[in-house]
């Protein structure tokens, strides 16, 4: 019944538009699917420039997949306690990005690898975002949660990047936060090394806004490592301020930045729920209107947010499906509670 009354609204969904084309992707014991993966509805001359894939709650891809069209890929956020279903899309294998303009939101994800240009990843959960190519241009990361790291093509080969009010809760064995990025935007991100290992927050970035982030090393053997020292050189072409960071010495030449918090966690977040919501900032925290637009340091400010479990915006979704253990008057009672992701 659940798996219905989901392929029913996406259904309602493909019909928004008498232009652009709708297709669900799932399992074939969904109703109403299209196509079973990603690569299927690539390699379908009636998937044009433009169409949306819907990725049905149930859809669970192993292998790798690559998207060789200008698209946009919808799935259904990546915090499962957001509904009783305690499922959502997801993509264990790495997702390759070979055309321009591709939009990807809310799809939980193993790795997403970036080929070509102006390329959107939004409102996801991934592991690792690398570039795949040393003729990349500039790509988007938004509001995502990442647990190991974001990492250009090479050292002798540096990509661009325009992360913006994602997590990057980085626990990758001797691994760099984020690395090889030139001429790029690291804006409005909460940015904290959890793993134990002697790696840096940031190192090997230049000529780069690094504006209203916070930087926290969590344990107190990595040593003082937020950024490496050709990151805050005066040389590094950076721009680095109004920073919250809990350690980086040598920091004169950029004098608009907060050091030395971080010890404990409570100081700058409430500390309460899962993924981002954790952290969001706390009554008292230094980063309240500390952000170069007097608003919030962190990921929770900014332009685009970073909204609870990744929900696409303005998409219902079903919350909650109970159907009843007995008719009544010959019918079996079903409740639904809809929701709809609105910031």
């Amino acid at each position: 019944m659940r798996k219905f009354t989901l392929s029913f609204l996406m259904m309602l969904l493909a019909v928004m538009s008498a232009e652009a084309k709708y297709w669900k992707i799932g399992p074939s014991s969904v109703t109403g699917m299209d196509f079973a993966s990603i690569n299927a509805a690539m390699s379908s001359s009636d998937v044009s420039k433009g169409d949306t894939l819907y990725l049905d709650q149930y859809y669970n891809e192993n292998g790798d997949q690559t998207v060789t069209k200008k698209v946009v890929i919808i799935g259904t956020g990546y915090d499962t306690s957001l509904t009783d279903e305690q499922v959502v899309a997801t993509l264990t294998g790495r997702l390759h990005l070979k055309a321009n303009n591709v939009i990807v939101k809310s799809v939980r994800l193993e790795e997403v690898c970036f080929y070509n240009d102006d390329c959107t990843v939004d409102r996801c959960y991934a592991k690792r975002m690398r570039t795949q190519s040393s003729t990349a241009g500039l790509n988007h990361i938004y509001s995502c949660y990442i647990t190991e790291y974001v990492i250009g093509y090479n050292n002798s080969n540096y990509s661009m990047f325009d992360i913006q009010n994602c997590v990057l809760n980085g626990n990758a064995s001797y691994l760099n936060s984020i690395q090889y990025l030139t001429s790029s935007i690291i804006n409005n991100n909460t940015i904290v090394n959890a793993s134990g290992y002697q790696s840096y927050l940031i190192a090997d970035v230049k000529n780069t806004q690094i504006s209203n982030n916070i930087m926290l090393i969590t344990d107190s053997g990595n040593n003082e490592r937020a950024l490496a020292n050709g990151v805050y050189s005066s040389g590094s072409g950076n721009s680095i301020e109004h920073n919250i960071l809990s350690h980086t010495s040598a920091l004169e030449y950029y004098p608009t930045n907060k050091i030395g918090y971080g010890g404990s966690s409570s100081e700058l977040f409430t500390q309460e729920g899962n993924y981002s919501d954790y952290y969001k900032l706390a009554e008292k925290s230094a980063a309240l209107g500390y952000a170069t637009d007097s608003g919030e340091v962190g990921c929770h400010g900014g332009m685009f947010g970073c909204p609870s479990g990744g929900r696409p915006q303005y998409i219902p979704y079903f919350s909650k499906v109970v159907v009843g253990s007995r008719s009544e008057d010959g019918k079996l009672p079903v409740s639904v509670t809809i929701k709809i992701q609105e910031e």
